[in-house]
This record gives C-alpha cells, structure tokens and sequence, in this order.
C-alpha cells in the first residue's frame, strides 16, 4: 500500500460521540470510514465492507470488543485487518487481555488525533505502527 492510498476503516464504539469524533477525524485523513455501535453490527459490517483497519472500542455491552476481535480473527476473509483497541483500560492487565484477543495496538481514549494520524499513515505507507 503506498502512502497515498486511502485505507478503508472500521470505527466501533458503543459511545455515539465517541464514534462520530472519530469517524470525522479518520475522514479528515481522506480515509473511507464506517462506523457501527455493537459488536453484532461490527462483524456483519466488517465482512461486507472488508476494512484495512478496525478502530474497536472495549467496554460495550452485549459483545464486548475483545470478544469481537476474537471472532474477527475467526474469519479467513480478515485476517489481514490491523485491529487496533481504543478504550478507557490503559493498565497492563488490559493490555495484555487485548494482545491475547488479537490486538495488533493499543490505544488509550482519549485517542490523540496526531497519534491516530501518524499510525494510519504508517500503515498506509506499509510500515507498521510501533
């Protein structure tokens, strides 16, 4: 992917204005944003809409994001999808629970923007994110 492509990504997060921030914000990078907010509608939506990039929120009720990402990588047609946690959890314990669950980063809400980004444009360039 070379850096002036555009990714195609996936915002999931139970907290509407949370959403929409970071749908917005992804869209000023000039990237294809989808948003959803609930794990069922985020795997229905990720297999159709097949994104490079899954910004998952953790804390939702039904599904929560770690039991989303599980089943994300379950599915043969996403295993190339860079899934990246965006939650309130910053401590080891949860770090290391999303690392388990399939995780390929860890952000911490609020998400910086600059951070955000940096990272995209990382992946869009074909690096990966530290």
């Amino acid at each position: 992917m070379s850096e002036n492509s555009t990714l195609r990504v996936l915002v999931v997060d139970d907290n509407q204005a949370s959403a929409d921030t970071l749908h917005w914000t992804v869209e000023l990078f000039g990237d294809t944003v989808k948003s959803c907010h609930d794990g069922r509608t985020a795997l229905k939506l990720a297999a159709d809409f097949r994104p490079d990039v899954i910004l998952l929120d953790i804390g939702m009720p039904g599904m929560d994001g770690l039991q989303v990402c599980e089943a994300l990588r379950a599915m043969p047609d996403l295993k190339h999808v860079k899934i990246i946690a965006q939650t309130g959890w910053g401590d080891e314990q949860m770090r290391r629970k999303t690392a388990t669950a399939g995780f390929d980063l860890h952000l911490v809400k609020p998400v910086d923007p600059h951070v955000l980004e940096d990272m995209l444009w990382l992946l869009r360039s074909g690096r990966k994110a530290a």
